[in-house]
């Protein structure tokens, strides 16, 4: 089975900026969110919901931080609502999407009738009609074309990833139904480039398949060209969708994919249809003396580098191909196969005369190892795996002669980006989920990893103290604080624990590594969460001002507020003291300003001081008289 790839598929540059700007977002903020998925892509969404980065409706859903504006774009009133909460905006709108906005919003602003090609339901086109206040036209049929009143003026602006073909007809319809007509097409090059794509190489082939998400505009339009040539096209998002009897007689299959769908799982559906190719010889014939199913010993004849040939007592030499010897398959059936070799095999495909008889090994093993991770399941034991390839998905894995799957967020107790560091690594995991007809096998080395650090805390648990205080290692930096290790145990140093005085940074007064002495300050044992504190270490500012400051000393400050009662004046770096109006001057219905401004210097007398509250009371030394005004006359 010949198997050819569209000359353009996959992530276009706007996808693939969209994707960028939120993964960037996420290495920068714990927690951010997007308005929609940010590409109809359920696979991608779920990765960027692994990194932080969260799907919602509408603003309400997002608590505050970062909200990410998606690729196919929204109106501007929501750029007006996030601004008005404080929320910090990401812009990922696709530069096209942004163009098709400005067009529509032109052609209202000039005062034409504007129509606008595309899907009435989908995100970027209802995102387009926003800019023109709603008052577009949404044209999605040659039928929806024909019932358009005849008006003066008309602009046209398309959808990014509308079809080229559909856009043709309709324009054609339209020139008929406006005395002037201006065409914006807005129909992204890249759209155009993976329909023409796919479009020539279904006149090629014998069956297309077409991957990516379901809801995908551009992707379903793929499908749909792809079918208008009369070539028989399924549409899939991932390999697990792919049918073995679809391939049954057919020479030449065509793969495209939509703008919205990564190389990782192109590459996935490419492997599972070459993985296909062993089993398409089946007949309907069976020999009597053999048949599909049946366990052979045979004695290898010959070896070449793509296949070997087995002596298995029948007229003709089986054939053993080396993606059947072992998995993951040798790079040469010669690495591992000689000449004399006795091996034991089943045969793959039904017998049938003049046809060769394939062999597989890795078939034989696969029922007993299915069984082993069955058994692993119901009894909740560890098992042994092996990583053999990281995607940004997570990683792929052997165990024993079966391929298994392990999540990104089951790859680590802490999140992770990668999991390179676990390729050809063997470690332990425990089965999550278990599909045999679809091969299908997700393991998780959390759930390990998390049995082992819950017997490491409990032990660390049983010599630790609140109020105590420990030396610990700086582990992990975060916006809102940093994680120490106080003994094989992590607490959270919150940034307001870290000093009396206001940090902007955790990264300015703290790296990852450093060794330090906090004190213990709380512990939850429900949720094992230990609390800590480096500021408590040293005495607060109202502590070391209580040694310093008494009732009655004179003292020198600078006004840094002005209040309607007062003002607030700084005697030294960390404390502040309020100025009542009535320490400034005898004279009622005083105002503040008319005798004080910020930054100047004033002698003042303590006349009060209360550490617990944090208040210190001052008073002039010598009361003031109000600043002349310059309107006196």
């Amino acid at each position: 089975m010949d198997i050819r790839i569209a000359e353009n598929c996959g992530f276009c540059y706007g996808v693939k900026r969209a994707v960028n700007m939120a993964n960037d977002t996420a290495e920068h903020t714990q927690k951010s969110y997007t308005l929609g998925p940010i590409i109809h892509n359920p696979q991608v969404v779920e990765s960027l919901e692994n990194n932080g980065v969260y799907a919602v409706n509408k603003l309400d859903d997002v608590p505050g931080g970062t909200v990410i504006i998606r690729s196919h774009g929204v109106g501007p009133a929501i750029y007006k609502e996030a601004s008005e909460r404080g929320l910090n905006v990401v812009d990922a709108t696709c530069p096209h999407v942004k163009k098709a906005q400005q067009d529509a919003k032109s052609v209202i602003d000039a005062g034409k009738t504007l129509v606008i090609l595309g899907e009435k339901k989908h995100p970027e086109v209802i995102s387009i009609n926003l800019w023109a206040d709603n008052k577009g036209i949404i044209v999605e049929t040659e039928e929806d074309a024909k019932i358009l009143p005849f008006v003066e003026n008309m602009g046209v602006v398309v959808q990014t990833t509308f079809s080229q073909f559909k856009f043709q007809s309709i324009i054609e319809i339209l020139e008929k139904k406006a005395k002037n007509l201006e065409v914006f097409k807005t129909i992204c090059t890249a759209t155009q480039e993976r329909q023409n794509s796919a479009v020539a190489l279904a006149k090629e082939v014998n069956l297309m398949i077409v991957v990516g998400g379901k809801n995908s505009g551009n992707t379903n339009r793929l499908a749909e060209v792809c079918r208008g040539v009369g070539c028989p096209t399924y549409h899939i998002e991932t390999a697990a969708e792919l049918e073995v009897s679809w391939f049954k007689g057919v020479q030449t299959v065509g793969v495209t994919a939509g703008a919205s769908t990564p190389d990782w799982i192109i590459k996935e559906v490419i492997d599972a249809m070459n993985e296909f190719e062993e089993l398409l010889t089946a007949q309907t014939d069976w020999a009597e003396d053999l048949k599909k199913g049946s366990v052979v010993n045979g004695t290898v004849a010959q070896v070449e580098d793509e296949r070997a040939y087995v002596s298995i007592g029948y007229k003709t030499e089986a054939v053993l191909n080396r993606t059947e010897i072992s998995y993951p398959a040798p790079d040469s059936a010669k690495d591992v196969l000689h000449e004399g070799d006795q091996i034991k095999a089943v045969i793959m495909n039904h017998i049938k005369e003049d046809n060769p008889i394939y062999l597989s090994v890795t078939r034989l093993a696969k029922d007993e190892d299915w069984q082993y991770v069955q058994e692993a399941q119901e009894k909740d034991e560890a098992i042994v795996c092996k990583g053999v390839d990281a995607i940004p998905a997570g990683l792929v894995v052997t165990v024993k002669s079966l391929r298994g799957f392990i999540p990104l967020s089951q790859g680590d107790v802490h999140f992770v980006k990668s999991l390179d560091n676990l390729v050809g690594q063997e470690f332990e995991a425990k089965v999550l989920e278990i599909d045999e007809k679809k091969n299908r096998l997700v393991l998780s080395r959390r759930a390990v990893l998390e049995v082992e650090r819950q017997a490491k805390l409990e032990e660390a648990l049983k010599n630790i103290t609140v109020g105590e205080n420990y030396k610990g290692i700086v582990r992990k930096i975060m916006p809102y604080g940093a994680f120490v290790d106080i003994g094989g145990i992590e607490g959270l140093l919150h940034i307001s624990d870290i000093s009396w005085h206001k940090i902007k940074k955790v990264e300015d007064v703290l790296s990852v590594g450093q060794e330090i002495e906090v004190k213990l300050q709380s512990f939850d044992p429900e949720s094992n969460k230990l609390s800590l504190s480096l500021k408590a270490l040293t005495k607060s500012p109202w502590d070391l001002a209580e040694e310093t400051i008494k009732v009655g000393d004179v003292l020198t400050g600078k006004v840094v507020r002005l209040v309607a009662y007062g003002a607030f004046v700084a005697v030294n770096d960390d404390i502040q003291g309020l100025l009542h109006i009535s320490q400034v001057t005898k004279q009622r219905n005083a105002k503040v300003e008319d005798y004080l401004t910020r930054g100047r210097e004033v002698e003042v007398k303590v006349i009060s001081f209360n550490k617990d509250e944090k208040k210190l009371g001052l008073a002039l030394t010598e009361l003031m008289e109000p600043v002349a005004s310059n309107d006196a006359e």
